[in-house]
């Protein structure tokens, strides 16, 4: 949390806007990751913001417009802010818009575009609980934001004649004098080359030609000198170079984009000077991650919420200065490292004629029944919410399960023994695109609650299919069938408590994967025994006493449960996978085979 505690955007509720036709979303203090598949509506809620704060540099780029309306609507757009956590100080200032029994103020902007009953467009400016018409619009100037947009080309930003960039930098940077002083400057010295030889004489050459052909008529004199040296001609002619420290700068052409744009990020991050003179300022940044690798992402991220974090000052004497990040990404390597506190889902409900942006704080999801366990569920979440865990983020449809075996295992059953079928093509194609997470261990519930909980109408994941083992003997009881479906009744029992039971599917085979493979009447012996024999090649009398065995699926299982070392089970895996793939002769498990079949779209079953 910052230094000193002050105002921020807590909660920002969108209407009418393009996709977000009644959307939702809550902040954190210092840094926020909207995330959220492509379309789902992160740029819009960005242009939203944007729209809803006066930009810190004064350079309105985003207006409203007919088309910002939602499909099917004639408006008006509504966009209210919300923010909480006001010092004294600053609910004295907006107090014209503060609630009376909290530290809270809240402004709104409304747009009324052109129609038969107002043929004029309206924008107004809303303040208080009540949304009235604000009498103090000079107080919510206060409150601004600075952009950073996407798909940032920094070689053209900065290393062309373009003086957009540089000229708003050295503005920022120096007074009125300064500039003066500059020009006055350039001048005297363009002057002094005019008058040098090079200059002189290549005037004579023209001039004497010149005046052979125009003398005749009307003789024409020519100068030959440099063009007006204001600012903006001056700036023009600057270009910013850039290298590896030690080595002499070149153009940004010799450079990566990557480097590239965050030294256009720098010139951007230059705006945030004006903060200090602001009580709060929105950095408002879309796809940081662009054209960098996952380690500058990761100092950027760092970077961004250092800025926030030390931002704030006490404001007895002026302005507090806060800076609040709001960034969207489409990179899992951000959305891993950053939290699950500070991360908003959005995604499209397509119900009807039109789709809806929809938002989910995944603060606001509860990963245990009492606040501790909840507390420690979290952080246990955060810290195995790596960068291929993180990909349940981005994902409607999500398979967990336990290790690594399965998550090898299961794309290549999906190929060979189960959309095999051309008409099945487009299947085996949704079931690629759907993440499969090892968590690691067993503990699935805090995932569960994770994706399937419900938050005012809206989860992170429409289907969750987990895949656990039966472990059998790892029960107490001796009724082997209900040992068996223990952990998967106390899943779909929490699935019950979430209203989530048509979205969860547990596949729960007999015993361990592994052995669970020798379930289809034993037709798999032959290509587990080949997989095997990769690995203890000198164990054949081993294997002959699981294949001779009254049930072979119970005999590796108890092998795998009472020596540790008898097989590698990654490794076995990964040989089992490589000769189905080589061979296509294995018989894929029931209870996989329903599984994988629902996770793409099959009829929710009865568990």
């Amino acid at each position: 949390m910052p230094k000193f505690e002050s105002m921020f955007l807590s909660e920002f509720h969108i209407t009418g806007f393009r996709s977000c036709r009644d959307t939702h979303l809550a902040f954190q203090p210092e840094l926020t990751l909207i995330v959220g598949e492509n379309n789902a509506g992160k740029s819009n809620v960005i242009d939203a913001l944007r729209l809803s704060t006066r930009p810190s540099s004064d350079r309105r780029t985003r207006y409203f417009e007919e088309d910002d309306l939602s499909d099917g609507t004639d408006g008006p757009i509504v966009l209210v802010s919300k923010y909480d956590n006001l010092t004294t100080h600053q609910w004295g200032q907006f107090m014209g818009a503060a609630s009376l029994d909290a530290q809270r103020c809240t402004y709104a902007v409304r747009y009324t575009p052109n129609n038969t009953l107002s043929p004029r467009m309206r924008i107004e400016l809303l303040s208080g609980d009540l949304l009235v018409s604000d009498t103090e619009p000079e107080v919510r100037a206060k409150i601004n934001h600075v952009y950073l947009a996407p798909l940032r080309d920094a070689q053209r930003e900065l290393g062309s004649g373009s003086t957009t960039s540089l000229l708003h930098i050295v503005t920022a940077l120096t007074g009125e004098k300064d500039r003066t002083d500059f020009e006055e400057l350039a001048r005297k010295h363009l002057e002094e080359w005019e008058s040098t030889v090079l200059i002189k004489n290549t005037r004579s050459a023209i001039q004497k030609n010149l005046s052979e052909l125009t003398g005749p008529v009307r003789e024409q004199n020519i100068r030959l000198g440099f063009e007006d040296t204001n600012l903006r001609e001056l700036i023009r002619t600057l270009r910013v170079k850039m290298a590896e420290h030690g080595m002499e700068p070149g153009a940004l052409t010799a450079s990566g984009s990557g480097y590239a744009n965050l030294l256009f990020l720098a010139t951007v991050l230059l705006e945030l000077r004006n903060a200090k003179d602001a009580e709060l300022t929105l950095f408002l940044v879309e796809e940081p991650e662009a054209h960098l690798h996952p380690q500058l992402q990761q100092v950027l991220l760092e970077y961004l919420r250092e800025q926030a974090r030390d931002s704030a000052r006490e404001d007895s004497t002026g302005p507090a200065g806060r800076i609040q990040v709001i960034a969207t990404t489409h990179s899992p390597n951000l959305a891993s490292s950053i939290g699950t506190k500070n991360i908003v889902i959005l995604n499209r409900d397509f119900v009807g004629p039109n789709s809806s942006t929809r938002s989910l704080a995944l603060a606001r999801i509860e990963l245990a029944d009492d606040n501790k366990k909840s507390a420690d569920a979290r952080r246990k979440i955060d810290q195995y919410l790596d960068v291929t865990r993180s990909a349940l983020l981005f994902s409607r449809r999500t398979i967990l399960v336990e290790g690594l075996s399965e998550a090898v295992l299961l794309p290549v059953l999906a190929r060979t023994c189960i959309f095999t079928s051309p008409k099945e093509r487009d299947l085996l194609k949704a079931f690629g695109a759907i993440p499969i997470i090892p968590i690691g261990s067993v503990d699935f519930a805090p995932y569960v609650r994770l994706l399937l909980q419900e938050v005012d109408g809206v989860r992170l994941t429409e289907r969750l299919l987990v895949v656990t083992d039966g472990d059998p003997l790892d029960d107490a009881s001796n009724d082997e069938a209900a040992a068996i479906d223990n952990r998967a009744s106390t899943l779909r029992a929490l699935g019950r408590q979430l209203g989530a039971q048509a979205n969860l599917y547990v596949a729960a085979g007999r015993h361990t994967l592994e052995a669970d493979l020798l379930e289809p009447g034993n037709s798999n012996l032959a290509v587990l025994e080949e997989a095997f024999l990769k690995q203890r090649p000198r164990s054949q009398k081993n294997w002959a006493a699981i294949a001779g065995a009254q049930d072979p699926a119970i005999s590796l299982y108890e092998k795998l449960r009472t020596n540790s070392r008898f097989l590698a089970k990654g490794q076995f895996a990964h040989d089992v996978a490589q000769i189905i793939e080589g061979t296509g002769a294995f018989e894929c498990p029931a209870h996989l085979d329903d599984a994988i079949r629902w996770i793409v779209g099959g009829r929710n079953k009865d568990q």
